[in-house]
């Protein structure tokens, strides 16, 4: 069949589906279901499906030989890594390292980038705060828009960003941190998951459907008929992503009589596992990544930044990882000590397989002609670049999808040229990459390295975008 036989023929299916969105009205379940609506009914338009982008930031360094691909041979220093000149591989021709093999599913549509340097966030310290996705010191505070933001402006969506943060106690309910829409002006992160559930999808309600909404166990009773309306008369293709959609909904609907059911079998006054309202840092960080995707699947926002450390200077103990000493004595041990991969280790394949569920979650929400992880990228670093004090040489990353083909950033391994040589990037020029692969030609962001006035660091990561 050729294309314009193949065109003819979906034409009449695509009419079908937008005549059938436009026809669906929506009343008590306008509170959940008005944005996903609206994105049916934008690509059922014609419209291509907007790039989201999620940046999650983890404390304590991302160390640069824990994404060290295996087999690969390590330049200068064995633990920094370091290179004279640029390398470009694919990661097909490797197998990735034993701290984030979790990820090796997505191999083919995932990048390792090491080499670029951040230190004008600032040198040494426990993290680089809002200096981290914005290029300044970080001692200064929110003192300038962070990438986040920068990327929002571009890409729109109901919520321009939103902002979810791992605290160290469940009862801190927001905290300010890495994220900022310009100068002195914080975005506040929710820390407690079941607040970001009622605060980001309450934000849609008004008057009384906002009161209802916060009446958070009979919300699925009270727009249950809706839905179900709503359901029969979607397409099919659009039923599979609804149902996607409100995993999230009825798993906080159902949960407490599914911790009922816990309680009856556990032993030892041990306490329900409840994923939102949890004392455990595992438990609430899987529900933050379960709200980042009903976020970003819904439409309700098209960037997200989760930061995992909880704030500047804040470290957990993973004690349900059987990790009993705290991130930040993980740090301060000497590198090679072998109990600090042994404890460090187990964190990293955590970090690694949230993200990688993250990431299935998305893949399995159709969208277009693909799925919703084709149109996004999660940007996995660290809050302090590649050390528990980190300096910023280089400030590496994992990064998963390239934004619908904007990016080309599926199954490479780069590593660029060691800080101050000829060839070597810096974090502002990645940050550019996303900016104009989204359609901002800035020709900066944030403020250069005065260290590096001799090298040419003008513009984006040429080497990833499309």
């Amino acid at each position: 069949m050729n294309v314009d036989n193949a065109r003819e023929k979906a034409a009449p299916a695509q009419l079908e589906r937008r005549t059938l969105l436009k026809g669906i009205t929506l009343s008590a379940g306008a509170v959940v279901l008005q944005p996903f609506l609206s994105s049916l009914r934008a690509q059922a338009a014609g419209k291509q499906p907007s790039p989201r982008i999620i940046f999650l930031l983890e404390g304590n360094g991302l160390w640069p030989y824990h994404i060290h691909p295996k087999g690969l041979e390590q330049h200068g220093n064995e633990r920094s890594g370091t290179a004279e000149k640029l390398t470009d591989l694919r990661l097909a021709d490797y197998e990735l390292p034993e701290a984030i093999a979790p990820l090796t599913p997505f191999k083919d549509r995932m990048a390792i980038i090491k080499g670029v340097s951040h230190k004008i966030a600032g040198a040494g310290d426990h993290g680089k705060a809002y200096g981290g996705l914005g290029c300044f010191h970080w001692r200064r505070g929110p003192a300038a828009q962070t990438v986040d933001h920068a990327l929002a402006e571009t890409l729109g969506g109901i919520i321009p960003v939103v902002g979810l943060g791992l605290a160290s106690r469940l009862e801190t309910p927001f905290i300010n941190s890495v994220s900022a829409k310009g100068p002195k002006r914080p975005l506040s992160m929710i820390c407690q998951p079941e607040l970001a559930f009622r605060s980001l999808f309450g934000s849609v309600a008004e008057g009384s459907a906002a009161k209802a909404f916060r009446a958070r166990n009979k919300l699925l009773d009270w727009i249950r008929s809706d839905i179900r309306r709503v359901r029969r008369e979607l397409p099919a293709m659009d039923r599979e992503k609804l149902d996607v959609y409100l995993d999230t909904f009825e798993a906080m609907r159902t949960r407490q009589d599914k911790v009922a059911t816990i309680k009856e079998r556990l032993k030892d006054n041990e306490p329900a596992i409840d994923r939102f309202n949890s004392e455990l840092e595992t438990d609430r960080f899987e529900a933050l990544c379960e709200i980042a995707a009903a976020v970003i699947a819904s439409g309700m926002s098209n960037v997200l930044t989760l930061d995992a450390a909880g704030g500047l200077g804040n470290y957990h103990t993973w004690r349900n990882l059987g990790v009993m000493t705290d991130g930040h004595a993980i740090g301060h041990m000497h590198p090679d000590d072998p109990q600090r991969d042994k404890l460090a280790i187990p964190i990293r394949q955590f970090h690694a397989e949230r993200i990688a569920a993250l990431a299935r979650r998305l893949d399995s929400v159709r969208e277009g002609d693909g799925t919703v992880l084709d149109n996004t990228l999660i940007v996995w670093m660290s809050d302090s670049g590649e050390e528990h004090h980190g300096f910023c040489d280089q400030w590496p990353m994992v990064i998963v999808g390239d934004l619908g083909g904007r990016l080309k950033t599926a199954g490479r391994y780069l590593q660029y040229p060691k800080y101050n040589t000829p060839g070597h990037r810096t974090m502002a020029n990645f940050y550019l990459a996303l900016l104009h692969a989204v359609g901002d030609r800035r020709e900066k962001f944030g403020e250069p390295d005065p260290a590096l006035k001799d090298i040419d660091t003008a513009g984006p990561l040429a080497e990833i975008l499309a």
